[in-house]
């Protein structure tokens, strides 16, 4: 990583360590409390289907409007494009969210056979519904700040929405899941509030000048994301209710499991993306062989992140998983129960960072069409391959199948590009430098495998020990099998 972003990176890590923290907090006392039953379900299938409805928006933020501030000029019909743009965003989700909330009210209304959790996720979806414009709003706060090359103050706000949002959980003597949602909805609230503090002066204003051409232009590149974002919704809620109909406890099993992951994904790739991807922007509307670099070179530093730890949650994840969660309602099945879909679920992580970075080059050239249709051929093979599957594997399919197609979309997506934009790995950097990360990675497991059925310390300070041999055991293996690479990203930065 070149120096100029190595110091917004490491306070952005910091920021992020200390988000996932807090909320880690929040997640342990609701494991504590709840465990894996019926409420838990319930929440996490309301959080699933309300924040499906922000994710029709949210993409089309980081897929069309990031790019076209980094480009902007300073007319008027820029600035009426993009209030006019943001201003149907809002107004689409806004919509949207009194459809959800009107929709749910009239079912509880009318049926009164509903059974009790049904009860308990229909009102829950109808608490986080609100959330999800302020979701959206923030959304939008957080683009312009990071057009400005303002990365912290997002996460600030994040943190402070974080803190907020776990305070009900640990001063509540006997907590109800509703006003654990009620606390989340808030905190959106929280963090929208913050934003719109710092963006005072700058930014937007609510304005619909629905004939301005630039704004038609900016609609067209936001359909095909959105079409994308359905399909992908559509699959992600299949594959939840899917779940529930399993095996009681499997929703809240994979969200305890999706949580851990989470704090992977928003401490290296969500970080990485974040700082990188308006400097590709930038750089490939100049001159592509200088962006294909970009792209090969943060591909493989985010892997070389990522790899290890997916490694190490396979190995020492059950102590990790243990010390979270491993208290009250929340028993020693549980813990090997989420570790296992942990695992499984962090195969496809790699896949992850390769195919995001591959899409975001897409999107730095204004092609929005070509990854919504790979995602669309990916999320109907995924379905099809639920479908015949799932009766035979039962959760494991839900578990390894979007993993896979993960691996398929990246490569498709890489393939497709090169035909676009010619060889962009000519001397298979990528491919050679994943294989060495992945080799590290896996001796750096073996020795702590062998290492954990040696230990009998306490668990803590097992987990702690191991934590540190591991990282010591792959920074030297790094240093000795990729200082090479490691030197060129100090010495052939791309001028950002």
């Amino acid at each position: 990583m070149s120096s100029k972003l190595i110091k917004p990176f490491m306070l952005m890590f910091l920021l992020t360590i200390s988000t996932q923290f807090f909320g880690l907090i929040k997640n342990i006392f609701i494991a504590k409390i709840f465990g894996v039953g019926t409420a838990v379900d319930a929440y996490n299938l309301a959080n699933t289907y309300t924040v499906s409805i922000t994710n029709l928006a949210i993409p089309a933020i980081i897929i069309v409007l990031i790019p076209f501030l980094t480009k902007r000029g300073s007319g008027v019909a820029e600035y009426a494009a993009i209030n006019t743009y943001v201003s149907a965003l809002l107004l689409g989700i806004t919509v949207a969210v009194g459809i959800s909330i009107g929709s749910v009210a009239v079912i509880l209304q009318s049926q009164s056979d509903l059974s009790d959790t049904l009860t308990l996720t229909l009102s829950i979806i109808m608490i986080l519904s609100v959330a999800q414009i302020y979701r959206v709003l923030t959304a939008v706060l957080t683009a312009f700040r990071q057009v400005e090359n303002d990365f912290l103050t997002t996460k600030i706000a994040t943190l402070c929405s974080t803190i907020f949002s776990g305070i009900y959980m640990v001063v509540a003597q006997d907590p109800s899941i509703l006003l654990v949602s009620l606390s989340l909805t808030l905190s959106f609230v929280l963090e929208a509030a913050i934003l719109l503090i710092k963006n005072r002066g700058f930014g937007f204003r609510i304005q619909f000048k629905w004939g301005n051409r630039i704004f038609h232009k900016l609609i067209r590149q936001t359909g095909p994301v959105v079409f994308n974002s359905i399909v992908f919704q559509i699959s992600l809620l299949f594959s939840t209710t899917l779940a529930s109909f399993l095996g009681q406890g499997y929703v809240a099993t994979l969200g305890y499991a999706n949580q851990i992951l989470s704090i992977i994904q928003a401490l290296v790739l969500v970080n990485i993306l974040t700082l990188v991807y308006p400097s590709m922007s930038r750089i490939f509307a100049k001159k592509i062989a200088a962006g294909k670099e970009l792209f090969i070179k943060y591909a493989i530093v985010t892997n070389m992140l990522v790899i290890p730890l997916i490694i190490g949650i396979a190995v020492i994840g059950d102590l990790f998983t243990a010390l979270l969660f491993e208290r009250g309602a929340f028993t020693a099945n549980d813990t090997q129960q989420v570790t296992l879909f942990m695992t499984v679920l962090s195969v496809g992580l790699p896949g992850l960072v390769l195919r995001d970075f591959i899409y975001r080059v897409y999107f730095c050239l204004d092609d929005t069409k070509t990854p919504s249709k790979i995602s669309v051929f990916t999320i109907i093979a995924n379905f099809l391959l639920l479908l015949v599957l799932t009766p035979t594997f039962n959760i494991y399919a839900i578990l390894f199948i979007p993993g896979i197609m993960n691996f398929v979309s990246a490569w498709f997506a890489y393939r497709l590009l090169e035909k676009r934009i010619g060889r962009i790995d000519i001397r298979h950097k990528l491919v050679k430098q994943q294989l060495l990360t992945l080799f590290n990675a896996s001796v750096m497991g073996v020795v702590l495998y062998y290492l954990k059925a040696q230990f009998s310390f306490m668990p803590i300070l097992t987990f702690l020990l191991l934590v540190v041999i591991g990282i010591a055991i792959y920074g030297i293996l790094v240093f000795l099998t990729q200082r090479r690479f490691i030197q060129t990203l100090k010495t052939k930065g791309v001028n950002e």
